[in-house]
């Protein structure tokens, strides 16, 4: 891990400055002395407050002039002045307050919270579509990710502000090292939003976009409590305020209090099944609109979502000048532990966010809004100086200085090093790059072990042009292979980008040449997957030789269209195993030309961009691919100068739902391929034959199945955020998540499709039902191992001879 190497680091500290005396305490039951979770704490006159957790212990800042107030339900309120107040940490009891009916007590206020929670539920639209109609309004964002590098196993004091570089703890320094720092303003008319102002560091420069992409994107969200759920790193946890909240949560009314002769309502909430993945806080709501004035909400142990130690987010709101309430301020902050099965002691809410350890990584945000028209007159970079944006602490000049010395040191280079080339599958050396990683090393049956050097020229040598090639080696066959590329973009975006290349090479038969549209990497050459290089049972013997030549142009529009049009001439030789037979006549070679066109719909969802290549990750919005392939094959003399031309119509959808803690990732893809073709233009499902679990391919078929050219396939990858398993004893502390796949093809092959040569034999066209295998599994295993069950579905392919009956597979997967 990262963070095993950056402890050495020694970096200079900041701090800020406390406004006000740090309060902590426990709030307890006079007679039964027992701690009581969930009292509601604040500052006289004002809606400042917090809420004591399962421990009855909080955090609060009082001046000297302040009032603390304590109150409970079923307890009596209490008031405290600050100047009374000797003992830090204080233990305030409160003291049952019953009313006497008889011979029964009743607790009083418990009926009441359930009708004013009605009241909330009966406006919460209104209430939300009063924040949404808001189209014109100002953002301010500050983002840090830190590393704490020094720390002792228990922290005495919380910490209220992610922001602080030092804060101490049992009379040591905790030191966190800043690896990403990001200050973004954004303008936002009519509910179109714009980014005026962007700036980013860290000290892994390779890694800044993935922190964005795996971290950022999924964990620094949107707080709208009024949604009915609130995804957080790939799960979907349901708000308190969603229509169900009353089955899933226990509503308490804390207390009510006026301000400005307006009356407040006070309340918190928990889970009601403390194993369930729902948050822990409290919230404000005020009386005539039953508003949210404002939430706090955590994330307990309980909820057992990988890496995460604590969660924390905070929304305030303010009335705009429409007299509606919108927000004010959203803060967020994350506790992640990367270590093995490292978890924290047993502490409850917002204290599992200061439980600090060496080694793990605080992630924070705090957005500003504002509705001033003031702003307009002042430049974006300099709105953190504005008194609208005053409360965001950002990041001055030193910090910077320091990220920048940071980034020289060795160590910090070799690591993010590493990073770049698990990210991008390349070995960054500045000028030149070497990869895909996958390319290096492969194995079949023609070449025997296969060492290859792909190469590239790199941003640091031209920004806007790469040159590169390959050149590989075949322990068995003794021949080298070898290939040339470029790529350019003319432009200071990748609006126009233009692609060619030249190779004499193997390539696979049984190889989807319209996977690289859904994943741009996709290892020609390898499978991404080393587990399957290592564990194969038999290595792949149905590769051709092909010399090619192509031309690809790719046009992308400002609403994330990508158009690609891709001219080619391929020149295919026959090997052992891959034979060209037409009428009892074998042709040692053959060509085709033609052009591929393909179009893709992105919808605006994010993207990483990799030195030309956009990266889509999957997300609630599809990635959809239209792709045409327009061309003529020509064999040898001129007796068949009569083949006519082939067409091929392709189409995919990949992306993610999000079902609350599952979520099912999902691609989809179709095809039909009619006119002269070659066979290995056929939909031709690949196949593994190792223990590598293989996700865009079918886990127990052999390298060599069906044959169609009327064609579909479905891969469905479902996980659960330990839905079962995190209520089971002693098995939840392995945080394992449950793994259910499925895969299958069906297709035909019609009269449409003229064979230009004979279909061999160990490839079947005859389909009486669709293949289908189901696997189950667990994945987070050590944090990075998934290991799955796979079963073929149905007997109808039992015995067919290309297909395994069931398999165990391990693939390498990190995930929350």
């Amino acid at each position: 891990m990262l963070y095993k190497t950056v402890l050495t680091i020694i970096i200079a500290l900041l701090g800020v400055e406390a406004m006000g005396q740090a309060l902590t305490g426990t709030i307890k039951d006079k007679q039964s002395q027992e701690a009581i979770p969930y009292a509601n704490i604040w500052i006289k006159g004002t809606t400042t407050g917090t809420m004591s957790d399962m421990n009855g212990m909080f955090l609060l800042k009082l001046s000297p002039k302040d009032t603390l107030c304590v109150s409970s339900v079923g307890y009596e309120r209490i008031e405290i002045p600050a100047k009374n107040i000797t003992e830090n940490p204080l233990i305030v009891f409160l003291s049952e307050e019953t009313l006497q009916l008889g011979e029964v007590t009743v607790r009083p206020e418990i009926s009441r919270a359930k009708v004013l929670f009605q009241k909330i539920q009966e406006r919460k639209k209104e209430n939300r579509q009063n924040v949404e109609k808001e189209s014109n309004y100002k953002t301010y964002s500050r983002t840090g990710v830190y590393l704490a590098i020094d720390s002792t196993s228990r922290i005495n004091r919380f910490i209220p502000n992610m922001e602080e570089l030092m804060v101490t703890v049992d009379s040591m320094d905790i030191r966190f090292t800043p690896i990403y720092l990001g200050e973004e303003a954004e303008v936002i008319q009519q509910g179109k939003d714009s980014v005026v102002y962007k700036h980013v560091n860290g000290i892994f420069p390779k890694l800044n976009q993935t922190i964005e992409s795996m971290i950022l994107l999924h964990a620094v969200v949107d707080l709208d409590f009024y949604a009915e759920q609130i995804n957080i790193l790939y799960r979907g946890i349901s708000s308190p305020l969603n229509n169900s909240a009353m089955s899933q949560y226990n509503i308490y009314l804390n207390d009510s209090a006026t301000v400005n002769n307006r009356q407040y309502y006070s309340f918190s909430f928990s889970p009601k099944n403390k194993f369930n993945p729902l948050f822990t806080g409290r919230f404000t709501v005020q009386d005539s609109t039953f508003a949210l004035t404002e939430i706090y909400a955590y994330i307990q142990k309980e909820a057992n979502i990988n890496f995460v130690n604590g969660f924390r987010a905070k929304v305030n709101y303010s009335k705009n000048d429409k007299d509606e309430w919108f927000y004010d301020e959203q803060q967020i902050s994350l506790n992640l532990s990367l270590r093995l099965n490292k978890d924290t002691v047993s502490f409850y809410g917002s204290q599992r966010i200061n439980d600090v350890s060496k080694g793990n990584w605080f992630v924070t945000k705090d957005t500003k809004f504002s509705t001033s028209k003031e702003l307009n007159e002042v430049r974006p970079r300099n709105w953190n100086n504005s008194p609208e944006f005053s409360s965001v602490n950002n990041f001055n000049d030193e910090t910077y200085i320091r990220v920048e010395k940071l980034k020289e040191n060795s160590v910090i280079k070799s690591i993010d090093g590493i990073g770049g080339i698990v990210l991008t599958s390349y070995i960054d050396r500045g000028k030149f790059q070497l990869g895909p990683v996958f390319d290096i090393y492969t194995t079949n049956a023609i070449e025997g072990q296969r060492f290859s050097i792909p190469l590239r020229t790199g941003p640091e040598l031209w920004e806007h042009f790469t040159v590169g090639g390959l050149i590989g080696y075949g322990t068995r066959s003794g021949e080298f292979k070898y290939g040339a590329n470029f790529a350019w973009q003319p432009g200071e975006t990748d609006r126009f980008i233009i692609r060619g290349g030249y190779s004499d090479d193997y390539t696979l038969v049984s190889q989807d040449k319209y996977l690289r549209f859904i994943k741009k990497n996709p290892n020609e050459r390898g499978n991404s997957n080393f587990i399957s290089i290592f564990t194969a049972r038999k290595e792949n013997p149905y590769l051709k030789g092909e010399k090619s030549i192509k031309l690809n142009m790719e046009f992308n529009t400002k609403n994330d269209v990508c158009i690609e049009i891709e001219p080619y001439w391929l020149y295919s030789t026959q090997t052992p195993d891959v034979r060209f037979l037409r009428n009892n006549t074998e042709y040692e070679n053959y060509s085709n030309y033609g052009i591929l066109f393909n179009t893709r719909f992105a919808f605006g969802q994010h993207y990483d961009k990799y030195y030309f290549a956009r990266v889509y990750y999957l997300t609630q919005l599809p990635v959809i691919n239209f792709s045409l392939d327009i061309g003529q094959t020509s064999l040898p003399g001129s007796i068949h100068d009569d083949l006519g031309i082939y067409a091929q119509i392709h189409a995919s959808a990949s992306g993610m739902l999000n079902m609350g803690m599952i979520n099912m990732r999902y691609m989809v893809n179709g095809g039909y391929l009619l006119g002269d073709a070659p066979y290995d233009l056929l939909d031709l499902p690949t196949g593994s034959m190792s223990l590598g679990y293989s996700k865009y391919g079918y886990n127990l078929l052999h390298f060599a199945t069906f044959a169609h050219n009327l064609y579909t396939n479905l891969h469905l990858d479902w996980t659960g955020g330990g839905i079962v398993l995190n209520h089971l004893p002693v098995i939840r502390k392995f945080k394992l998540r449950e793994m259910v796949s499925f895969k299958c093809h069906y297709g035909m092959l019609n009269d449409s499709y003229h064979p230009v040569f004979d279909l061999p034999g160990y490839y079947t066209a005859e389909m009486s039902k669709p293949y289908a295998e189901i696997g189950f599994g667990l994945t987070n295993i050590f944090k990075v191992l998934r290991v799955e069950y796979v079963r073929q579905l149905g007997s109808a392919y039992e015995n067919s001879g290309f297909t395994d009956k069931n398999g165990i597979l391990f693939r390498a997967e990190m995930s929350f």
